[in-house]
């Protein structure tokens, strides 16, 4: 910082500095806490305002509070015990070596408390060479503590011109470091954390919510362990408002963290949210639970766009996880380059095996940012008065395919006269989550609304609506964090997957695509969810397998050019033969995006529809 004063004032200035380390350890000096607040001194000690070695809250507070300029924390005979403290705008606040600020024993009981907080602050300059925020972790995770994961050791809220040095920060009860916000703007903005150590913190070392113009360098987050994610660092905005915007990491470490190394999930981000632009320079993982995780929101035409690139780093590849799991991002979305990096992996020998990141790996493991073929457009949802609908059975029953719709799902039915249209259907059981309560809505094609249908449980039940007229209606289905099954219907049923792709789960069984005559083109695809995998064929209508691709875990994609034959073809999902099997999304392009339960009961289009 730079000040202009008098050839006086700086005098004064330097015989403060002098007094306040001749007073260092005399103690409290009011007569130059005085000077302070008359301005003539813009550099003080801490220890001006006293120090008590069982509680120096009200001390420090002033002196952050103080307007000083520059405030020096002086190293005393034990640590700077304390309860939540907050900072102030246009301060350069420095740590002596060995010097501990700590939080006080049996306090930090409100979930939200934090060791040091900026919030709306502008100019802040943190020097902590040898210097340690330090809280209570283990104190944290038991009575009398109600359970949280939002104890920071440093809180940083909606700041500008944030320099951070030098410090480590260990043992909080939440984040060691917390960019985060505090009403608007809904960001930090030019954000530097340099040489700094983030250990044994509670939910994270470092957790950014919303930052723009961040750099993290030369900065080590180790054995975070606690409450999940538990990541060395984690990029994880709450809002679609935050951003994640020329966000830099050069030269990291990420070390024995409980989960990943460096993670990434901006599923609350979605199409009307700035892009995320995402760099990761030279850095390293060692010994998490997984080395790297980037995830946004698989629903085509919500997610984020955004631009993940990864320059000579290393990832060691854990027994329990992946080294790099890119996981539920639209094909469409987001751009991945990966340049000079590696993963490396023990062999059964103990010997170190080198896998580079090149064109090869980026084929098998990233097959769409390595694929060529450009993009295939989508379908918007189609006109269906022009359709003409198939069914070999009017009225008649059909069971449908054991396919689970995860969380929700839209079913277009097809209404051959005004009559009642009726069903079978159960919900899912995923984990221990309740079943979903929400009623079924059942709407028109002009979107007015039909119907409200009681949500059957996890027992199959028939359920109806009466359909004023015949037609196409929708049926929205919004089972929370379950899944439901539609088992059975009378009438031509599809699943739309018109505006995103269809998630599923534990679904073996299969779907039928129409192609409409003159189709040139057309593309599905296909995604498991990391090390949930699946396998997925596609058949023409004379019964030739087209396409069959095994331990699908991120986005692949099938593309039938020149002029495919139309009519029905068969979608497939089976068990893989490696990973787990659990979630699956599939989603097509080139033609409309319904996906028909029977093949019996289907309708179609021509081309231009």
């Amino acid at each position: 910082m730079c000040y202009s004063v008098c050839i006086m004032k700086r005098l004064v200035i330097q015989l403060c500095a002098i007094a306040g380390a001749l007073a260092a350890s005399a103690g409290e000096r009011p007569d130059l806490v005085a000077q302070v607040r008359a301005g003539t001194c813009t550099e003080a000690r801490a220890s001006w305002w006293g120090f008590d070695p069982a509680d120096s809250t009200a001390q420090l507070q002033a002196a952050l509070t103080s307007g000083v300029a520059r405030l020096v924390v002086d190293k005393m005979p034990s640590p700077w015990v304390v309860t939540p403290l907050k900072g102030a705008s246009n301060l350069e606040l420095v740590l002596e070596p060995g010097v501990e600020i700590q939080a006080k024993p049996g306090e930090f009981r409100p979930k939200g408390a934090c060791l040091l907080t900026f919030a709306g602050c502008t100019n802040i300059h943190i020097v902590g060479y040898g210097a340690t925020l330090r809280m209570r972790h283990e104190d944290y995770m038991k009575p009398p503590y109600e359970k949280s994961e939002w104890r920071h050791a440093l809180c940083i809220r909606s700041c500008r011109n944030v320099l951070v040095e030098g410090l480590t920060l260990a043992d909080s009860g939440g984040d060691g470091i917390y960019l985060g916000c505090h009403g608007a703007p809904h960001r930090n903005v030019n954000v530097t954390i340099r040489d700094v150590l983030c250990d044994r913190n509670h939910r994270q070392g470092i957790s950014v919510i919303s930052a723009e113009n961040l750099l993290i360098e030369n900065t080590v987050m180790r054995g975070t362990f606690g409450t999940p994610p538990a990541a060395g660092i984690d990029f994880e905005p709450n809002h679609p408002s935050e951003v994640l915007k020329n966000c830099v990491m050069r030269n990291c470490r990420a070390i024995r963290n409980q989960g990943a190394g460096y993670a990434t999930w901006a599923g609350q981000l979605n199409a009307s949210s700035e892009p995320i632009d995402l760099r990761f320079e030279n850095c390293t993982a060692l010994g998490n639970r997984s080395a790297f995780f980037f995830a946004t929101d698989s629903r085509r035409g919500r997610s984020v766009r955004a631009t993940l690139a990864l320059s000579n780093c290393s990832f060691d590849n854990p027994e329990s996880g992946h080294a790099i799991n890119i996981r539920e991002n639209p094909y469409s979305a987001t751009f991945v380059s990966i340049d000079n990096c590696r993963i490396v992996s023990t062999n059964a020998v103990g010997e170190e095996v080198v896998t580079p990141m090149d064109a090869a790996w980026r084929k098998i493991h990233l097959p769409l940012s390595a694929d060529a073929t450009p993009p295939i457009p989508h379908v918007a949802a189609p006109d269906l008065a022009g359709a003409e609908v198939f069914d070999d059975a009017p009225g008649k029953p059909v069971r449908l395919s054991p396919l689970n719709v995860r969380n929700t799902a839209t079913y277009i039915v097809y209404a051959n006269a005004a009559r009642t249209l009726r069903f079978k259907g159960r919900q899912m059981r995923v984990g221990r989550y309740e079943p979903g309560a929400k009623p079924i809505v059942v709407t028109d094609s002009q979107g007015r609304k039909i119907a409200k249908i009681p949500l059957p449980g996890f027992d199959e039940t028939a359920f109806s609506f009466n359909a004023p007229a015949p037609g196409f209606y929708r049926m929205s289905v919004d089972v929370g964090r379950v899944a439901f099954w539609l088992a059975e219907a009378d009438a031509p049923v599809a699943i739309d997957a018109t505006a995103h792709a269809q998630g599923f789960i534990y679904s073996v069984g299969s779907l039928w695509l129409s192609v409409p005559p003159k189709t040139e083109k057309f593309a599905l695809y296909a995604s498991g969810a990391g090390e949930e995998r699946v396998r997925v064929t596609l058949t023409d209508p004379q019964g030739i397998c087209r396409w069959d691709s095994d331990n699908i875990s991120i986005w692949e994609r099938a593309v039938v050019s020149g002029n495919p034959q139309s009519g029905l073809w068969k979608v497939t999902m089976q068990k893989p033969t490696k990973g787990h099997f659990e979630d699956a999304s599939l989603d097509v392009a080139g033609i409309p995006g319904f996906f028909f339960l029977s093949p019996g009961k289907t309708w179609s289009l021509n081309a231009k529809q």
